[in-house]
């Protein structure tokens, strides 16, 4: 096995389906960390590793084939029969010329090094899936990526420093043959989304909607109708997680303080019990050695004698 020579390798190998200019500007904005080429076998595969799970899932959605279709040797796979690219974690490995057996990308997987699991960006789970074009999907995360995928909308700033995210993506609306782009953006804040709605209102001529902490916005020259039946489907809803521990119910505290009062009254009881026992012990010990004075004598009333 041979390796390359970290980002060098990386500017290099390129798919051919690359619509980026200056691919290192892309690399860089992704965030690639490192790369490398490695020959196992007759397998021929490129490990690229990001930053985070983010910047891995958009040189994934990047690398990949347009023509490609998914497969089965992971969890984000497409191949076309003669390119397979795979996302793992912070990594992406693309395998060329063959397609490679899931026992082989296992072991390939298993022995990449400083591998990170984190969650997968909230924007994915907000991308419309109807009539959505395979393989169409690109992450936007900055100015690169959006000169990249949808140059249209490059003199705009989205609003990428303050933590957005886009994703641009073609879809087939009814039976027209040309596609419908889309371009949804997601911020931490609404605030920052109702902000940011302008600007795209005015470079989308008006077909550009806001929901929650989402802007979609449809380029391209399209339709009125074809930008209302688009952005219908793009929906935010808000998902919250109380992580606060419930309160009891009334029941059970009830339950315990009773408990609690028989429990210290068995105490006392006991208590009391142990002291009249203990003192009259000690006037037994008393009388029986002549220790016990005549003041202290016991009267005993002989109630039922005459």
């Amino acid at each position: 096995m041979s390796r390359g020579r970290g980002l060098v390798l990386a500017a290099l190998f390129v798919s051919a389906s690359a619509l980026a200019e200056d691919q290192s500007a892309l690399w860089k904005e992704f965030g690639l960390v490192h790369a490398d080429t490695a020959h196992s076998g007759k397998l021929n595969y490129t490990a690229y590793r990001m930053k985070d799970l983010t910047g891995a899932v958009a040189a994934w959605e990047w690398q990949r084939s347009p023509n490609a279709k998914s497969c089965n040797l992971a969890a984000f796979c497409t191949t076309d029969g003669k390119r397979t690219v795979v996302l793992s974690e912070n990594y992406v490995v693309a395998f060329d010329n063959t397609v490679p057996q899931q026992t082989e990308v296992d072991a390939i997987l298993k022995s990449l090094p400083n591998k990170t699991d984190t969650a997968l960006p909230a924007i994915l789970t907000f991308v419309p899936r109807a009539g959505l074009e395979p393989g169409s999907a690109k992450y936007v995360l900055g100015k690169a990526s959006l000169q990249a995928f949808a140059p249209e909308l490059a003199s705009i700033d989205p609003g990428f420093e303050q933590g957005a995210e886009g994703q641009v993506a073609n879809y087939k609306i009814a039976n027209d043959s040309k596609p419908v782009h889309l371009a949804l953006f997601y911020y931490p804040t609404p605030e920052m989304a109702r902000l940011h709605t302008i600007p795209l209102k005015l470079m989308a001529g008006g077909h550009v909607k806001r929901s929650g902490v989402l802007v979609a916005a449809v380029y391209g020259g399209a339709t009125d109708q074809q930008a209302d039946t688009l952005l219908s489907r793009v929906e935010y809803e808000a998902k919250i997680t109380w992580n606060d521990i419930p309160p009891p119910g009334p029941i059970k505290p009830l339950y315990a303080l009773l408990m609690n009062i028989i429990y210290l009254s068995i105490l006392l009881s006991g208590l009391c019990l142990l002291a009249g026992l203990i003192y009259a012990g000690m006037r037994l010990y008393r009388r029986r050695y002549g220790q016990l004075e005549s003041q202290e004598a016991m009267t005993t009333l002989n109630l039922t004698g005459r």
